[in-house]
């Protein structure tokens, strides 16, 4: 089943550039669903990724990146909620393709 929207985890997203191989420009503000990888997952991660939404606010420039704040969840509640804990850090997907750098702040 679905959760309600995040309560808590805080997250800065640095987004790679189109160049970078990340998309033409960052997600508009509002809900977005990529899919996670965090370093606990090694080989097969694909087929075994946790999808998460994020609340984003307005994208903006930091030191030559698009940066967008706000905060993210799992998906669903049988993910490994640990891991926005144990880790500062994960990356996130489009199908194949890596498009930002997740910060989790407060870590």
């Amino acid at each position: 089943r679905q959760r309600q929207m995040c309560i808590r985890d805080s997250v800065k997203v640095v987004w790679l550039t189109e160049n970078e191989g990340g998309r033409r420009s960052a997600p508009p503000i509002g809900r977005y669903y990529p899919v996670s990888r965090f370093p606990e997952e090694k080989t097969d991660w694909q087929n075994n990724a946790w999808s998460v939404v994020f609340e984003l606010e307005k994208p903006n420039v930091t030191d030559g990146r698009i940066v967008s704040m706000g905060c993210v969840q799992f998906l669903f509640d049988t993910a490994p909620e640990q891991w926005m804990t144990k880790y500062e850090a994960f990356e996130i997907y489009e199908g194949p393709r890596k498009v930002a750098d997740v910060l989790l702040i407060g870590n």
